[in-house]
């Protein structure tokens, strides 16, 4: 795709091909209808909604399916997009991008470059049939390695290990599901929620190792992976291996631009970072301190980068967005002030209101601080009615008012 943006009287380029980029591309064009505009994405596809890639674990991947805009909406929008071209570096003070050896000038630059899993540096990382996913590429990678596989390790509860899990189990397969925290999703969830949630996956055969860590992996005479050895040298068999620990901001080619990097590019919030006419959303970016890792949250910066990069005055507004998980054949929805500890350490009371049913592995919390309603956990049944519950987060409301609304037939 090739559209010629030279004549434009501002040029605007965008680094990176997800959600971020798309959304600032699209705020970009609703802001000015005339100003150039550039993606340059790595990837060779057009941006898709990466969130649905474990869907296609075990099956062929539909890309029209998954693919947010066709190649003509980039062409009607005028949206020039170079595919399959990894910037190396951004000279901020001549105002250009090298990407494949080729220079880009711009009068205003978006850096989401998103995030790239992490592979610890197990022993044995290199095998065949270790995997970790972000791509369509690496589903099919997998998928490959699938084919004739009986028993698979999965590394990480988060998310994506979850979701994985559940996906290669539902071919069939013994999984076990390694996190190496106490508990499962244990920034998202209580102590009694997260035995709830974990006895939902386990009803379902998975089996479920919580505390324990990786030392790496031993392969046989081919170079194939064969077992998951423990620190404590426990041997668990893994004809394939998936690696979801968590995901790195891109920021290598940000490094010598002078721009404010704290692990992630910092901005304010503009989207702006320390460098005048470069701004950052998404994966990649931190703002006041906070980083979210969520699709609509990269999304919404994106929009705001978008937005300031062709002659806007925009924010971006924090708010309390839900956690939600939609997989184990259940849902968990959490969000605000859980009230893991009683008191804080302003001296604040809280108030828990607890209801679960083992059985149907249905649970509730719900918290209130000094009279507030400030945060709640949902598992199950419970969850179909978050949205109402989120509506009601920092009032006055009583917790019989909101059961109310939980268990309303």
């Amino acid at each position: 795709m090739n559209q010629n943006n030279v004549g434009s009287s501002k040029q605007i380029l965008i680094i990176g091909g997800g959600t971020a980029a798309l959304s600032a591309a699209k705020a970009a064009r609703a802001q000015d209808s005339d100003v150039g505009i550039t993606m340059i994405s790595a990837e060779s596809r057009l941006p898709y909604y990466r969130l649905r890639l474990c869907d296609y674990i075990g099956k062929s991947i539909d890309y029209n399916k998954i693919q947010i805009n066709n190649e003509d909406w980039f062409e009607t929008n005028r949206i020039r997009v170079e595919l399959s071209k990894k910037v190396t570096a951004v000279d901020a003070d001549a105002k250009k991008v090298t990407a494949e050896g080729e220079d880009y000038s711009y009068d205003s630059l978006i850096v989401a470059t998103g995030s790239t899993p992490i592979m610890p540096p197990f022993k044995g990382k290199e095998l065949s049939g270790v995997h970790s996913i972000w791509t369509c590429e690496d589903i099919e990678a997998l998928n490959k390695s699938l084919a004739d596989t009986e028993k698979a390790v999965v590394i990480g509860g988060g998310l994506l290990g979850l979701e994985s899990a559940h996906k290669i189990s539902g071919m069939g397969i013994d999984v076990t599901l390694i996190e190496g925290m106490p508990r499962l999703l244990p920034k998202q969830l209580d102590e009694d929620g997260s035995e709830v949630f974990r006895e939902k996956v386990e009803s379902l055969g998975i089996s479920v190792i919580c505390g324990k860590a990786v030392a790496g992996f031993e392969g046989d005479d081919k170079g194939h992976v064969r077992y998951v050895r423990m620190n404590d040298d426990t041997l668990l068999d893994a004809d394939v291996v998936v690696v979801t620990v968590g995901v790195a901001p891109n920021t290598a080619i940000c490094q010598d631009s002078g721009m404010d990097i704290e692990r992630f590019l910092i901005v304010n919030d503009k989207m702006e970072t320390s460098i005048r006419d470069i701004y950052a959303a998404g994966d990649v970016a931190c703002m006041s301190g906070r980083w979210f890792g969520q699709w609509s949250v990269a999304s919404g910066q994106g929009q705001v980068a978008g937005t300031n990069a062709a002659g806007g005055d925009v924010v971006y507004k924090v708010t309390n967005v839900p956690y939600m998980l939609a997989s184990m054949e259940t849902r968990v929805v959490c969000s605000g002030d859980i009230g893991a500890s009683q008191q804080d350490q302003s001296g604040d009371t809280y108030d828990i209101n607890q209801t679960y049913d083992k059985n149907q592995f249905s649970y509730s919390r719900l918290v209130f601080r000094d009279g507030v309603f400030v945060g709640y956990v949902l598992i199950g049944e419970p969850s179909k009615v978050f949205n109402k519950l989120q509506s009601l987060i920092q009032t006055r409301t009583s917790a019989e008012n909101i059961n109310n609304i939980l268990y309303e037939s």
